[in-house]
């Protein structure tokens, strides 16, 4: 029980319930977001952190074992939030957990990453990943399956 875990992006809906989900089976929470999360409770501690701010990163690093990634924007968003929060950010995370020496890494994706799917878009089991991009411009189907 004195394994040091982290939840980026724990004051998201994820987040909040594997914060409950967690409590009492490990040595100690750290709970890292930029939203606003409930006072710690025993074995919590609350940081504020950006992901797109490495050198925040390695402080909110220190003496952790296992990191569990949720940080980052959860749904379809421009480009502008996306490229920030959920690339350089994740690069952030596992660059920063690699030079603390953190033990493990659990990391939380969305649709986007596997298939480039509106997340309004219906997918069957027969559904593979679109791969139509192209330097001038990405097509994105917005077919739907009946299945």
């Amino acid at each position: 029980m004195t394994a040091r875990v982290l939840i980026t992006g724990a004051a998201g809906a994820i987040g909040d319930t594997l914060r409950r989900g967690l409590a009492g089976r490990y040595g100690s929470l750290r709970l890292a977001d930029l939203k606003p999360l409930a006072p710690a409770a025993v074995n919590e501690e609350i940081a504020t952190c950006d992901i797109t701010d490495a050198a925040a990163l390695a402080g909110v690093m220190r003496d952790i074992d296992c990191v569990v990634h949720l940080a980052g924007v959860p749904r379809e968003g421009p480009w502008d939030a996306i490229l920030p929060n959920n690339i350089v950010g994740t690069y952030n995370v596992f660059e920063q957990a690699r030079a603390a020496g953190v033990k493990r890494i659990v990391y939380a994706s969305s649709n986007h990453v596997v298939g480039y799917y509106r997340a309004a878009a219906r997918v069957g089991t027969a559904a593979t990943a679109h791969r139509k991009c192209s330097a001038k411009r990405s097509r994105v189907s917005t077919r739907t399956s009946t299945a």
